[in-house]
């Protein structure tokens, strides 16, 4: 796939979980419904942390990962066990803008490299190239969405992509 494709496929990605974030408040972005692990502030902080951590470190280069975002939002971590006060939604909102158009300047006619080792994902399954862990980061986010878009639908929420704030 075209460098252009992937990266296209981001952008609208990336359009739609700013979508479900402009239609969020701070107290909706932070309930957890009963039977879930996590929030959707949680959701939003780790497809950040995601990408950065999937993308630059397969190239072998360090991603520019806020202080404490990888023990609120790393795999595995929950808002019930967060020590100190997590992102704003605007701060998320200015991180996850920011992102794709940052991925691109560094990544745009490289993501046929190689990364050192590949990332493994099971044991028939491993990705040996930048594209494959980026289509891999897309369709992580894509995930993510679903999760939002079901803890609103807990909350009574139905118009999804109406944004409540500016």
């Amino acid at each position: 796939m075209e460098d252009t494709q992937l990266f296209k496929q981001m952008d609208f990605i990336r359009m739609r979980t700013i979508a479900a974030l402009d239609n969020t408040t701070e107290e909706m972005a932070d309930f957890v419904p009963d039977g879930f692990k996590n929030s959707i502030r949680w959701n939003l902080g780790h497809i950040y942390l995601s990408h950065e951590n999937l993308i630059h470190s397969f190239a072998g280069e360090k991603g520019q990962i806020p202080e404490g975002f990888a023990e609120m939002f790393g795999f595995n971590t929950s808002p019930a066990a967060w020590e100190g006060t997590p992102p704003s939604l605007k701060e998320l909102r200015r991180l996850l803008s920011e992102q794709p158009e940052r991925l691109k300047a560094s990544f745009m006619g490289r993501l046929s490299e190689k990364g050192e080792k590949p990332f493994q994902m099971t044991k028939q399954i491993a990705f040996e190239t930048l594209a494959e862990v980026v289509s891999f980061a897309n369709w992580h986010e894509g995930l993510h969405q679903g999760a939002i878009t079901t803890i609103k639908r807990v909350q009574g929420i139905e118009n999804l992509w109406e944004p409540v704030h500016a």
